[in-house]
């Protein structure tokens, strides 16, 4: 038997009751207070099967967050991977670009050595040969003092 609104006023007005009224003023959507009673054996096998649901389910939630879990500590460990190999990379790339550094610092010291070393030569030589035409001239000149000598006093015994 299901009770109306229009009954319920009817009972409240007889009554005069503080909780009817109260009751009455409810919207109609609430629904029925009382659930309908099943038969004992329909009810057992729904909460058996109600129960293998949440199994299911709690089991299939478990298993998506483990695979969840395992798919982000995967990408973590990618990443970490990545990361490690960029910054091997990097030191690798900045020992040979100072190795190169140094290579050339070596080669621009020898090079500025050699120059010195063949200044040094060239200004050597040019004075050696300085010296030697120094020398030669020298040498050129006593031998015409001598040769003037030589006939200064050929000429002399001549005139005796």
């Amino acid at each position: 038997m299901h009770i109306t609104p229009e009954k319920i006023k009817e009972a409240a007005e007889a009554l005069e009751c503080t909780e009817l009224k109260s009751f009455m003023f409810q919207e109609p959507t609430a629904g029925p207070l009382t659930k309908p009673r099943r038969s004992s054996r329909s009810t057992g096998r729904s909460r058996r099967s109600s129960r293998r649901s949440t199994r299911r389910s709690s089991r299939r939630s478990t298993r998506r967050s483990s695979r969840r879990s395992t798919r982000r500590s995967r990408r973590s460990t990618r990443r970490s991977r990545r990361s490690s190999r960029r910054s091997r990379r990097s030191s690798r790339r900045s020992r040979r670009s100072t190795r190169r550094s140094r290579r050339s610092s070596r080669r621009s010291r020898r090079s500025t050595r050699r120059s010195r070393r063949s200044t040094r030569r060239s200004r050597r030589s040019t004075r050696r040969s300085r010296r030697s035409t120094r020398r030669s001239r020298r040498s050129t000149r006593r031998s015409r003092r001598s040769t003037r000598r030589s006939r200064r006093s050929t000429r002399r015994s001549r005139r005796s």
